[in-house]
This record gives C-alpha cells, sequence and structure tokens, in this order.
C-alpha cells in the first residue's frame, strides 16, 4: 500500500494556499485541508502513483469545500463570503478577488500548474481557467493602480 503521509506533510502549505482561496477565514481553510488530508490517508489505496500527487489532492480540497457547500445549503445554513482583512497588500487584492479566480491564479501562477491541470483541479475547461485568468490579472492590474495612486 502506498504510503502518502510523507507527500502531505510537504504539501500542506501548498495545500492551505489553496484552501485559503475557497474559504471565508484561516480556520475554515484549515479544516478544509484536514478533512481533504483525512480522505487522501483514507483513500491512499486509490492513488497509483501516476501524475503529480498534489493535483489529486488540490482536487479533493476543491471537492471537499463543494460538498461542504452543499452540505450547509441543504441545511439551511449562511454561507459566508470570503475574509478579505488578513495578510498583506498582495495577498488581500487576490482573496478580494471572484474565489474562482483567485483559485485559477493561485494554481497557475503561484503553483505552476499547466492550464489544462489547474482545469482538471477546479472541474472546468482550460478556457474557462485563461477566461477566469485574464479577468483575475486584469482585477489585480487596476487592483495595483490604485494602491500607487492611494500611496502618491
Amino acid at each position: 500500500m502506498n504510503d502518502i503521509r510523507r507527500d502531505l506533510v510537504a504539501l500542506l502549505p501548498r495545500l492551505r494556499r489553496f484552501a485559503l482561496t475557497l474559504t471565508s477565514t484561516a480556520v475554515e481553510a484549515d479544516e478544509l485541508v484536514r478533512q481533504a488530508t483525512a480522505q487522501a490517508i483514507g483513500k491512499s489505496y486509490l492513488w497509483k502513483g501516476e501524475g503529480r500527487i498534489e493535483n489529486w489532492l488540490f482536487s479533493l480540497i476543491r471537492t471537499t469545500h463543494a460538498d461542504e457547500l452543499k452540505k450547509r445549503l441543504r441545511r439551511g445554513e449562511p454561507v459566508a463570503a470570503r475574509d478579505t482583512t488578513r495578510g498583506n497588500i498582495g495577498a488581500r487584492n487576490v482573496l478580494d478577488l471572484d474565489e474562482d479566480w483567485s483559485s485559477a491564479l493561485l494554481l497557475v501562477d503561484v503553483e505552476g500548474f499547466s492550464y489544462s491541470e489547474a482545469a482538471a483541479i477546479m472541474g472546468v475547461s482550460s478556457e474557462t481557467i485563461a477566461s477566469c485568468l485574464c479577468a483575475a490579472r486584469l482585477n489585480l492590474s487596476v487592483m495595483g493602480s490604485e494602491t500607487s495612486e492611494r500611496r502618491a
């Protein structure tokens, strides 16, 4: 049986960063990572060692998050907008973006996934990833100029 725990430990910071693009708070992101990594350990027999393990783990985080949102909505619980009051200006700007935009930006520009890998992780088409990246980059460029103008 393939023990993926060592790989999980090395990937925890990256998985948490991705979870932050999906959740409202750092506490929720940590819980999401905990749930997804527990699933990964429990289902490690499904990992055949083909491809990159991080693709599978990022996908687990996304599907775990989507499943949790569906459960909350079925129970009639409110689903909060992401908290944008933490971190430095650059991190806040990224987290101020639409959830899909910030996730696509993180996966491609920070984590180095290809468009097709990011699309598979997010469960969308490569064209959607390209569109999200374009929108995210345009919005970040506007945010950057607004920040620069305020400093001047």
